[in-house]
């Protein structure tokens, strides 16, 4: 016998068909990002108390998510915690490894933070047991940090700082004492200053005519120094003139000593053509008689 589905029947066969598909594939998605369908190793740690531990926390390692908790539950006097750990980080996990609970803040949620152990160590089997460590309480952190020490000397710290607060305060105290000697030092300090502003005032009024003098005095020391060059240029011609003179000098002198031989040879030719005219018997009856010539001595003598 042939079934025979009309058109309405055979949309509605469609429709249930793509709503199936689709849940389907939203089941998919959701396992996925919850991690349905990946591969988990079982492993299982002990503890004195749960520390607020509850179902599906985080298993970490190195802050990284790798697990979920499965089962939290009271095993005689121990606190039996069981995880779910991702397979591809099973061979991390060691002879050696060390589980501790561990929270975000002391108000936060709790997870299970677990230590790698070493390479040489060997690797743990599905549902055995992993090392765990306590968790220090709040009584084991005071202790640690010595709170009661530790708030003792903040009181009395705070203790010191009011008494040094109340010493502040009084007005014979150093503080008012060292404030009024620092006012009267700015006080000597502003007089003084006064003063050395009223001498700057005057030295300032007396620049301009000081300034005048100066300028005066450098023209003048200006007009002297064209003076010096002037005579230095003329002095510079004298000595020209003299350094030339000299260079002549000896060429005078040998020219005037020669003119004098000369003149002595040609006094001697006179002198002779002189005693020879008078040697002539035609010229020497001639001649006017020579002047008298007296004896220089005469009468001197006794």
């Amino acid at each position: 016998m042939i079934v025979r589905y009309d058109t309405r029947e055979k949309v509605v066969g469609a429709f249930m068909l793509a709503i199936i598909i689709l849940l389907a594939l939203m089941v998919l998605a959701i396992g996925r990002s919850k991690d349905w369908f990946r591969e988990k190793v079982t492993y299982y740690t002990t503890f004195k108390e749960s520390y607020n531990l509850e179902k599906n926390a985080a298993v970490k390692l190195f802050n990284a998510d790798i697990g979920k908790v499965r089962e939290v539950t009271l095993v005689g006097n121990v606190v039996h915690v069981r995880m779910a750990v991702f397979a591809e980080y099973a061979p991390r996990i060691r002879r050696d490894s060390i589980a501790t609970v561990q929270s975000v803040n002391y108000i936060g949620n709790k997870y299970i933070s677990i230590t790698p152990g070493t390479p040489e160590s060997p690797q743990i089997l599905t549902d055995e047991a992993i090392l765990s460590e306590e968790k220090p309480s709040v009584s084991d952190i005071l202790a640690e940090f010595e709170v009661e020490k530790t708030a003792k000397q903040v009181i009395r710290a705070v203790q010191d700082i009011s008494e040094v607060t109340a010493l502040l305060r009084d007005p014979e105290g150093p503080l008012f004492a060292a404030l009024a000697s620092i006012n009267n030092s700015l006080e000597a300090v502003e007089v003084r200053v006064g003063v050395i502003l009223d001498s700057l005032a005057v030295a300032v009024d007396k620049v301009p005519h000081t300034v005048d003098l100066v300028d005066r005095d450098l023209n003048k020391v200006h007009e002297i120094g064209v003076e010096i060059e002037k005579n230095i240029a003329v002095l510079k011609q004298i000595l020209d003139n003299v350094e030339k003179g000299s260079r002549d000098v000896p060429t005078i002198t040998e020219t005037t000593v020669k003119g004098l031989a000369e003149i002595r040879v040609g006094v001697e030719h006179i002198d002779e053509v002189v005693k020879s005219l008078k040697k002539n018997l035609l010229i020497r009856g001639n001649l006017p008689p020579g002047p008298e010539v007296r004896a220089k001595d005469a009468g001197l003598r006794p």
